[in-house]
């Protein structure tokens, strides 16, 4: 249906070529009055055209006010905590004495349990139990953003470099805090020099380390930001392709009209993948790296 707008505008938008605009066409450029050289309409015109093809993008992918909030991201990041919220205070009063939670409950109850043993414990140690409640509020937060993205009209806050800043500057703190809870301050620091190697080579491994430490936060950072900006790039340029084929031909858009929303919907399903796969990478990797600072031993 979008695509079907997208075509019809663009075919509404293409004007009548008026009798002889061929042989105006093919004229040189003439000297304007200034001794300047006019621009030929047809390039003007080329450059309009790619301009709004551009403009089009940049206006689904990036952020932009909404409903006069200064910014639409934001908006969807407050909703999609307060929908995170809502589901788990539902899974919650599921619970009633003497019975087994069943829907969203225990759905609910499967990722928890499924992120305490397999990737809290696992990863961090028996400890883990501690960092649970984090880990899930990132698996949570980061699925249903993504996913409320894949709604018509929204936006995928996770999308928005600033926010997957923030994520990734909590993740960053949980993982100093293990290793300074676990080792204290000095041996935390300790451990940015491993043992065993050369004094001659701590010059460069300990600047190595201080480097990794910030390296771990910004790798979270980048793949979360790009991964959900990009399918929505891909979507937006596959639509983008009727109106553009549209300007070469009217037939041209219809025939793409099929093939571009059928790309299209393949993208959006694999979105809804990339969802899940994204929440729980970035969820991992946060208990990795608090592991590896929490048990440097190991």
């Amino acid at each position: 249906m979008i695509a079907a707008l997208i075509l019809a505008a663009a075919l509404q938008q293409q004007p009548a070529s008026p009798p002889g605009a061929e042989a105006h066409e093919s004229v040189a450029p003439h000297e304007t009055a200034a001794g300047q050289e006019s621009v030929p309409a047809h390039e003007a015109a080329g450059e309009g055209e790619h301009e709004g093809a551009a403009a089009v993008l940049m206006h689904h992918v990036l952020d932009q006010p909404w409903f006069g909030l200064p910014s639409k991201h934001l908006a969807f990041f407050v909703i999609a905590a307060a929908v995170v919220l809502l589901a788990v205070r539902a899974a919650v009063g599921s619970y009633k004495e003497g019975h087994v939670p069943t829907g969203l409950g225990a759905a609910v109850e499967t990722i928890v349990v499924f992120i305490r043993d397999e990737v809290a414990e696992k990863n961090i140690g028996h400890d883990g139990h501690k960092y649970t409640p984090l880990l899930c509020s990132f698996f949570f937060f980061i699925l249903i953003a993504a996913l409320m993205g894949l709604l018509p009209f929204s936006a995928t806050s996770t999308g928005n470099l600033a926010v997957t800043a923030a994520l990734a500057t909590i993740s960053f703190l949980a993982q100093q805090y293990a290793g300074v809870a676990k080792n204290g301050f000095v041996g935390h620091l300790g451990h940015l020099a491993p043992p065993g190697v050369p004094k001659v080579l701590l010059v460069i491994m300990v600047p190595v380390e201080v480097l990794g430490m910030f390296t771990k936060p910004f790798a979270l950072m980048i793949r979360l930001f790009a991964n959900m900006l990009a399918g929505h790039m891909v979507i937006t340029t596959l639509l983008l392709l009727v109106p553009l084929m549209a300007k070469i031909a009217p037939a041209a858009g219809w025939m793409m009209l099929p093939v571009s929303l059928g790309l299209s919907l393949f993208i959006m399903l694999l979105e809804v993948l990339v969802a899940f796969i994204q929440a729980y990478i970035f969820t991992l990797l946060t208990a990795i790296f608090i592991g590896m600072y929490a048990h440097p031993a190991h």
